[in-house]
């Protein structure tokens, strides 16, 4: 930049201290940058880039993606070991698979 060119001034906003929380919680949920949020509030556009983090319900879902996955081989590996019921562990495996699914569908992932 040089000497003639200058940055114009930040606009900046502070939520009064009641509203503070629930903004914070907003932009947080929001997987947005705060910039981005207010951006995407006032002017009823899309985000002007990609958003730097999953939304809590996105890192949710990815979070119980890998729990089920853990589960799977854990259930896989005591089905070998021990002397389960075979019907009962199929079960269980067939349910995990039904549950990653529907946690890839939410992902807009293919199974």
């Amino acid at each position: 930049m040089t000497e003639k060119e200058t940055r114009a001034a930040p606009i900046s906003y502070r939520p009064p201290t009641a509203l503070r929380e629930a903004f914070r919680a907003r932009v947080e949920a929001s997987g947005l940058s705060v910039n981005a949020f207010i951006t995407q509030a006032v002017f009823d556009q899309d985000a002007p880039r990609q958003t730097r983090r999953a939304p809590v319900e996105q890192q949710t879902v990815a979070r119980l993606l890998a729990e089920t996955a853990r589960l799977h081989d854990r259930l896989g590996a005591v089905g070998v070991d021990a002397d389960l019921d075979a019907a009962l562990l199929d079960e269980a495996l067939r349910d995990l698979r039904e549950i990653r699914a529907a946690c890839l569908a939410a992902l807009g992932r293919k199974p």
